[in-house]
């Protein structure tokens, strides 16, 4: 903590700090009640607690006696751009819906300089990665509000953030080093104290950073955006992709599962007459067979601004039974936050209809 070597604060301070923000949630000084005042008085002078600001709050009404099932986060940089993170609420149901647990999808960088044809955040100008404490500011916020909205669960414990998802805007893995950095601090005990089975990075392709992944040994899951199951069709949809052959990709995974031992979890798209015919199926069954992996089926997210649509939910039915036919683990997205704008490859719509 820069701070507080700067200010030659003592290590029992940084513990109370600490403490207030990860485990109490806490991000006004004036919450933080086990702080010093002079202490409390001290932050506030020189110390920014997050250095984003919220600036609209988006959340799913409430239907079926079932809460919200997602909350978007539009925030603001101290350079004026904007970003978004997506809390997504899992309920199950016994007598009476409970909520089980929540994921936040936050963003690591301002805009995509991806440019998939099938995404609205591709449409927005590439702008900068997003420094460490902006990627963490984001949790911080989103825990505070997640504390405030539900308060405590029957173990007494506060809810909080228990997946976290580098997924939104986006290609983490080209602003590595501070994904790096947010990971060790979601991580650590001291911090937010997140198993590693609790962090996914969502990529598109970028091979050599996945091979500084095993170098470093960051061991978490990783979802791939596969989206087609050969290089022409891939390249026509993700048009980076050309950069690196579908081959090599597929081998710098097999690298990845033998060093950690995680399956490899592959998102694939579903566009009307793009992805979703048999023909494709059979291909994908034969890029991935024998590989250690799970296939998520993402029903296309329609918007105003890009010109594809959605598959039928029958026929991802049928490419799902051909996929398991060839002995892959599939499962078919349940497509959280579409009325938001917040699903998958709607982010940033709001930025990209107003300009």
């Amino acid at each position: 903590m820069e701070f507080a070597k700067e200010n030659k604060l003592q290590d029992f301070k940084v513990k109370q700090i600490f403490y207030e923000l990860f485990k109490n949630q806490n991000i006004d000084l004036g919450d933080m009640t086990t702080l010093s005042k002079d202490l409390r008085k001290d932050l506030g002078e020189k110390f920014e607690v997050i250095n984003l600001k919220i600036d609209k709050i988006f959340e799913d009404p409430v239907k079926d006696g079932v809460g919200a099932k997602t909350t978007k986060f539009s925030f603001k940089t101290e350079d004026r751009f904007v970003i978004e993170a997506v809390l997504m609420y899992h309920w199950s149901k016994r007598e009476e819906w409970k909520l089980n647990r929540i994921t936040l999808c936050l963003s690591s960088q301002i805009g995509c300089p991806m440019w998939c044809k099938f995404c609205v955040t591709g449409k927005m100008w590439f702008t900068r990665n997003l420094t460490w404490q902006e990627i963490i500011s984001q949790i911080l916020y989103v825990n505070n509000y997640i504390k405030n909205k539900f308060g405590k669960k029957e173990d007494w414990t506060l809810w909080a953030v228990r997946n976290v998802v580098f997924m939104w805007m986006w290609e983490p893995l080209l602003n590595y080093e501070n994904l790096k950095k947010s990971i060790e601090i979601i991580l650590e005990r001291s911090r937010f104290s997140l198993s590693k089975r609790h962090v996914t990075i969502s990529t598109v392709w970028i091979v050599v950073w996945i091979k500084r992944l095993i170098q470093d040994k960051i061991d978490v899951w990783l979802a791939v955006s596969l989206h087609a199951p050969d290089q022409i069709l891939r390249q026509e949809i993700v048009p980076n992709a050309k950069i690196h052959q579908i081959q090599d990709l597929m081998d710098v995974l097999n690298d990845y599962v033998k060093a950690t031992d995680n399956r490899i979890f592959y998102e694939y798209i579903m566009i009307k007459w793009v992805t979703d015919g048999e023909e494709n199926a059979k291909k994908l069954i034969e890029l991935l067979r024998w590989q250690l992996c799970h296939v998520n089926l993402i029903p296309y997210n329609e918007n105003p601004v890009v010109d594809y649509k959605e598959s039928s939910m029958n026929q991802i039915r049928k490419f799902k039974a051909v996929l398991e036919k060839g002995w892959l683990t599939v499962t078919i997205r349940d497509s959280m936050g579409r009325e938001l704008k917040s699903a998958c490859g709607q982010l940033g719509y709001e930025e990209v209809e107003n300009n």
